[in-house]
């Protein structure tokens, strides 16, 4: 098989036609998302990081603060509504996509895309890969400038004798602004560092960056340090709950279920080009845009991949890596001689999810009968949230009592729907930014239990010997009763003497 010799790349479009279409697309998937950021019902965890945002915070439990500040922000704009703390994570997946196809020759692959799950669902959701996946690529395309920078004062001995440190001290200053900003977002931005150093490491002398680089590395600390800080007071519990949940030992089968979700997100095309890429790694690695593009992209690849081989990792945890891969797949479609080989690959890479995408539009509007109603999330989150919104209107003077949950996807609808006093019972369901500091009920002489019928009381809530039940409602899902939940009070028995 016979692969064309990289040349260097143009960043400009191809023809003008290729560019109106892309942007035609990109208008019309603006609006698509804004519908279905409205339409679809709230997820349990983007209503916890929207309850972060009623609490600012250095940090949370889970995450940085960079989400709980986004939705703050937008929810102070716009009002608390489900589509305003879905805004960032629409325009932000907008300006990724836009810039994508500005550093894409070829528009085809970043067109096709639009209509994977990844972009055309999963873009509305907001959640701390929002504001990772945009200070990650901006911090990789400051990444491009830095590696050709360095390969004009590499290839010019002038510059090498009269020029020691080709980046300046603000562009330091610069990189280490957007790795910070990243940190804040998510811890796995610190893998960007990574990629920075081992792409200097590759071809320059050390003396020549060291210094900005640690510099930059400075930088990033001082404003990731509010959120070491946070950790120091709680006893680095939430650094060590991120880290014991990469630790839970999986078979080394779990590597395929890890990338048929990331086909299933984005495609195999990610995986169908390794060949290809080792095959022109020497050519690729020798022009500077492709070379930062090839580490940003095989490195947190690698990591993934072999972290999926012993540990649990979400489909969504790999995502950074792709965002160098969609410019580096427009060359293999515009410059690889063999057409017939191309475009099957881009069909075999592709098909997966927009196969995919298309039934989940179809089961949005017409239930597919061969999911069941324990398979369709989408039905369940929107009756529990019918559920809780039942509850709150009908019951709005019972909204100044505290309620006590067993969850914190629970805890989030309830303060999403105005008991501002919902909080989630120590030692109930998985820890959570409302355990972190628990509240106990046995202060209190009345409070609510939101709990499935038939269920005991929870432990927590024993020093109460009164209960009267308010009210039962179902959790409908599909128009079946799924659950029958009940709304009871508890109360404390008063003693005379």
């Amino acid at each position: 098989m016979k692969w064309a010799r990289p040349e260097s790349p143009s960043f400009h479009l191809t023809t003008a036609l290729s560019e109106h279409g892309y942007l035609v697309f990109l208008g019309i998937l603006f609006f698509a998302h804004l519908f279905l950021a409205h339409f679809l019902p709230p997820a349990e965890d983007e209503l916890y990081y929207w309850s972060w945002s009623q609490n600012l915070s250095p940090s949370y439990f889970d995450h940085p603060p960079m989400t709980a500040w986004l939705i703050r922000i937008s929810t102070f704009l716009f009002g608390n509504t489900i589509l305003a703390i879905r805004l960032p994570a629409v325009f932000v997946h907008l300006l990724l996509l836009f810039k994508l196809g500005r550093l894409s020759e070829n528009k085809t692959i970043v067109t096709l895309l639009l209509f994977t799950p990844l972009s055309l669902f999963g873009a509305v959701l907001m959640t701390p890969d929002i504001p990772l996946l945009l200070f990650w690529f901006f911090y990789f395309q400051w990444a491009l400038e830095v590696d050709s920078k360095f390969s004009t004062w590499h290839d010019d001995p002038i510059s090498r004798v009269y020029r020691q440190k080709p980046i300046t001290l603000t562009a330091w200053i610069s990189g280490g602004l957007l790795l910070g900003l990243g940190l804040i977002s998510k811890y796995t931005m610190g893998l960007a560092s990574i990629c920075l150093f081992f792409l200097l490491l590759s071809r320059y002398r050390i003396k020549a960056w060291v210094q900005g680089f640690i510099f930059h590395l400075i930088i990033a600390l001082i404003i990731f340090l509010p959120v070491l800080v946070f950790n120091y007071q709680h006893h680095f519990s939430p650094l060590w709950f991120q880290w014991e949940h990469t630790r839970h030992s999986v078979p080394f089968s779990f590597l395929f279920s890890y990338l048929g979700s990331q086909v299933l997100l984005v495609g195999a095309l990610p995986y169908l080009l390794i060949p290809w890429i080792f095959i022109n790694y020497r050519s690729l690695v020798r022009i500077p845009s492709y070379r930062t593009q090839l580490f940003f992209f095989l490195i947190p690849l690698i990591f993934f991949s072999y972290k999926s081989t012993h540990h649990f990792l979400e489909a969504n945890w790999g995502l950074v890596c792709y965002l160098s891969f969609w410019p580096l797949s427009s060359y293999f479609v515009t410059h690889s001689s063999f057409r017939l080989f191309v475009w099957s690959t881009v069909v075999l890479g592709f098909i997966v999810p927009l196969a995919l995408s298309l039934a989940i539009l179809i089961h949005l509007f017409h239930p597919l009968p061969w999911i069941g109603i324990g398979q369709d999330r989408v039905a369940k989150m929107d009756g529990q949230n019918q559920l809780v919104k039942a509850v709150a209107q009908g019951h709005q003077d019972l909204k100044q009592l505290p309620i006590f949950l067993t969850s914190y996807q629970w805890t989030s609808y309830f303060r999403f729907h105005g008991f501002s006093l919902a909080n989630q019972l120590p030692d109930s369901g998985r820890a959570s930014h409302f355990t972190l500091n628990p509240v106990s009920p046995c202060t209190n002489e009345r409070v609510l239990l939101f709990n499935p019928i038939g269920e005991n009381i929870p432990e927590a809530l024993k020093c109460f010997n009164q209960k009267r039940s308010i009210v039962e409602l179902p959790l409908m899902i599909r128009d079946q009763v799924n659950s029958t939940w009940e709304l009871v009070e508890l109360s404390k028995t008063r003693t005379t003497k």
